[in-house]
C-alpha cells in the first residue's frame, strides 16, 4: 500500500518549474538592419504558456526589445526576435526574463549585443588550435560556446602544412589531411567546418602563418627556395643554409628542427609567400591572414646589407592587403613596432606582451602608444597569464587558472581600451604562446565570471574603446589609497573621455604587493569586496548625470548614482557613493 501511495504522490506532484538556463545572441556581431535574435535555453520542465522577453538597454535606457515568445510544453530552447536601433558600432546590455503563465518571474539572465558593420572597430579575438577528430575538435559546439562570449574573430593557429607552403596538396588537388609543424594530424573537412561555423556566427576566420619563416629543408628539398631569400645573423661569413639565421626548435617529433628567418623585406620573398597564401585562400574561404613574427628585430641579407624587420612591418602589411584582397593582422612581439602597425592597413593592432611589459601599468602604457599613433585603430593583446620559463623553476601543481589574476588582468586590458585574446577551442583559455597547450583549464566559477566580463566589454564597447582620450580626474576614496599608475595594494584609477562622457575605472589591486599581471606562482589572493565607497572627484567641465556598472555585480547592469557637485578650480568637484567594488567598477559621468 505504501508503494502505491508513493507512486500516486510522484505522479500528482507538480513538476519543477521552467528555468532560464542561459541566454545569448545567435551571432557574435550584427550589421545594422540585420535580423537580431536571442537564444534562450530552458531548464527544468516547461508546462507550456511561459513567456520569454528581453529589454535592450543603453546606460539603463530601454532602446529595444526582444520577444515576447511563448514556450510550448517541454520546450528546451526558443528564439526571440529583437527590435534594436540601426545605429552602427553600438553595444547594448540585454536583460532576458522568463515568466510563468500567471506572470511570476521564473528567472533572469543578462547578455549583450554588438551592432557593428565591421569587426575591426571592436574586435574580440579568439582562437582555434585543434583540427582533428582525434583531438576532439567539434566545430559546431566549440564555435557556439565562443559565440556566448561574443568572440567575433578566430585565429586558426598552426593548421597550415608548412610555413613556406601553407596549403597541403595543390589548388586543384588539395590534401584531405596533413601533419602540422608539431606532427599533429590536421583534417581538411574539420578546417572547413570551423570556417563555416565561424561565418554562420558572423565571426571572421583568420589563417595563421608567419611573415618570414621556412622549414629546415626549404633550401635542399625538391624545388628548393633560393638561398638569396634567407637572412644571416652577421654581415660577415659564408652565405649558406648552415650559417643562415634560424629559430631553433629541436623538439622531438616535430616536422622541422628549426625555422629559417627569411628576408621579410625582400620583394621576391614577398611575392612568393603571398602567392602561397593566395593558393590557400582559393581552397579555404578564410577572411584574412594572421601574420606571425617571432620577435627578431632584424638580420643581414644575402648581399650583407642590414634587414630591419620592424621597419618593414608597415610596407609588408600594406602590400599583403593590396595583393591578397584579404584582411591582415600582424603580431608585434613584445609590442615592438606596434606604432608602425597602427598606421598600416592592418584591421587592428595585435601585440604579445612579454618581459618588457611585466606590470599592470605597462598594459596601459602599451595601449597608450597605440592610441597616440592612431586613435581609431583597435588594440588586441596576447598576454599569457601563467606562462613560466625554465628559470622560474618547477610549475605549481595547480591545474586551473587563478581567478583573481585572470579577472584583474582582463580589467586592466579592457579599461585600457583593448581586448585580450585568451578564449578558444570552445571553453578553453590560453596558458602559453603555444596555443594547443591544454595544461590548465578554467573553473566553472571563472567561466561564469568571464561571461559577465565579455558581456560588459560588448555592452559598453563605445564607453571603453574607440579613440577615447585620457582626462585628468583627481580621485579621492575615503579610507583607501589610490594610484593612477597601477601601484600594488591600492585602488588603480583610469579616466577616459569621449562622446560627451567621462569614464572613471576603479581596479582593485588591494591584497597583494605584486605589481605584475603575470602570475607565475598561480597564487594571487582574492581582492577584498568593498562596499559603499565615498568618492570625491575633481575634473574639468561639468556633469548632468552619473551612473555605474561592474562586470562583478548584477551581470554588469548600469545603475544611476546620486551625486553632489560644486564648482572647483579644476572645473567641478563631485561627491559620489559607489555601492560596490570587487575587481573592477566603472563610473560613467555625462
Amino acid at each position: 500500500m505504501s508503494f502505491l501511495v508513493a507512486l500516486a504522490a510522484a505522479v500528482l506532484a507538480p513538476a519543477s518549474p521552467a528555468t532560464l538556463a542561459d541566454a545569448y545572441p545567435d551571432k557574435a556581431r550584427y550589421s545594422p538592419g540585420e535580423p537580431v535574435r536571442l537564444i534562450a535555453e530552458i531548464g527544468g520542465k516547461a508546462v507550456g504558456g511561459e513567456t520569454v522577453m528581453a529589454s535592450v538597454m543603453d546606460l539603463g535606457r530601454e532602446v529595444g526589445r526582444c520577444g515576447p515568445a511563448t514556450l510550448g510544453e517541454n520546450a528546451t530552447e526558443i528564439l526571440l526576435s529583437c527590435s534594436v536601433p540601426r545605429d552602427d558600432f553600438q553595444g547594448y546590455f540585454v536583460s532576458i526574463r522568463l515568466r510563468s503563465r500567471d506572470g511570476r518571474d521564473l528567472g533572469e539572465r543578462t547578455s549583450a549585443l554588438d551592432i557593428s558593420s565591421d569587426w575591426k572597430r571592436f574586435p574580440r579575438y579568439g582562437y582555434l588550435s585543434h583540427f582533428s577528430r582525434a583531438d576532439g575538435a567539434d566545430p559546431a559546439k566549440w564555435v557556439r560556446e565562443l559565440n556566448c562570449f561574443h568572440i567575433n574573430g578566430l585565429q586558426f593557429y598552426d593548421f597550415q602544412y608548412r610555413h613556406e607552403q601553407p596549403l597541403a596538396g595543390t589548388v586543384e588537388r588539395p590534401a584531405a589531411s596533413w601533419k602540422d609543424i608539431a606532427g599533429r594530424g590536421i583534417e581538411a573537412d574539420i578546417v572547413r567546418a570551423f570556417i563555416d561555423e565561424a561565418h554562420r556566427r558572423n565571426m571572421m576566420a583568420m589563417a595563421y602563418n608567419a611573415s618570414y619563416s621556412a622549414y629546415a629543408d626549404a633550401f635542399s628539398k625538391a624545388d628548393p627556395l633560393p638561398i638569396q631569400w634567407a637572412t644571416w645573423p652577421s654581415a660577415e661569413g659564408q652565405r649558406t643554409a648552415e650559417t643562415a639565421k634560424s629559430f631553433d626548435l629541436n623538439i622531438p617529433g616535430w616536422s622541422t628542427p628549426r625555422l629559417f628567418y627569411m628576408n621579410q623585406n625582400d620583394p621576391a620573398w614577398q611575392d612568393y609567400i603571398f602567392g602561397r597564401m593566395e593558393d590557400l585562400f582559393r581552397v579555404y574561404p578564410f577572411d584574412g591572414w594572421h601574420v606571425d613574427t617571432f620577435g627578431a628585430s632584424g638580420g643581414y641579407a644575402y648581399d650583407r646589407s642590414p634587414v630591419d624587420y620592424i621597419a618593414g612591418f608597415r610596407p609588408y602589411i600594406d602590400r599583403a592587403r593590396s595583393r591578397l584582397g584579404r584582411r591582415i593582422l600582424f603580431n608585434a612581439v613584445n609590442a615592438r613596432g606596434q606604432e608602425h602597425i597602427a598606421t598600416s592597413a592592418a584591421d587592428f593592432v595585435y601585440s604579445e606582451l612579454w618581459e618588457d611589459h611585466p606590470t599592470f601599468a605597462s598594459i596601459l602604457a602599451a595601449a597608450e602608444q597605440v592610441r597616440i599613433a592612431n586613435p581609431q585603430k583597435a588594440y588586441v593583446l596576447a598576454a599569457y597569464l601563467h606562462r613560466r620559463e625554465a628559470k622560474d623553476g618547477p610549475a605549481p601543481a595547480a591545474t586551473r587558472f587563478n581567478l583573481p589574476s585572470v579577472l584583474l588582468t582582463d580589467a586592466a586590458i579592457f579599461a585600457s581600451g583593448a581586448s585580450h585574446i585568451e578564449l578558444g577551442d570552445g571553453e578553453r583559455m590560453l596558458s602559453s604562446e603555444y596555443f594547443p597547450n591544454r595544461r590548465l583549464e578554467m573553473s566553472a566559477e571563472l567561466r561564469n565570471a568571464l561571461r559577465h566580463y565579455y558581456d560588459f566589454l560588448t555592452a559598453y564597447q563605445t564607453y571603453l574603446r574607440g579613440g577615447l582620450e585620457p582626462i585628468d580626474v583627481r580621485l579621492r576614496v575615503e579610507g583607501q589609497m589610490t594610484s593612477t599608475t597601477g601601484e600594488p595594494n591600492r585602488l588603480w584609477t583610469i579616466a577616459r573621455r569621449g562622446g560627451g562622457r567621462t569614464m572613471v575605472h576603479l581596479i582593485n589591486l588591494l591584497g597583494s604587493d605584486d605589481p605584475r599581471w603575470r602570475d607565475i606562482a598561480m597564487n594571487r589572493p582574492d581582492a577584498p569586496h568593498l562596499r559603499n565607497l565615498r568618492l570625491t572627484l575633481h575634473m574639468p567641465g561639468d556633469i548632468r548625470a552619473a551612473g555605474w556598472a561592474s562586470p562583478d555585480v548584477d551581470g554588469g547592469r548600469y545603475q544611476p548614482l546620486a551625486f553632489r557637485k560644486r564648482a572647483s578650480s579644476a572645473g567641478v568637484e563631485v561627491e559620489i557613493m559607489l555601492p560596490a567594488l570587487h575587481y573592477w567598477s566603472t563610473i560613467i559621468l555625462s
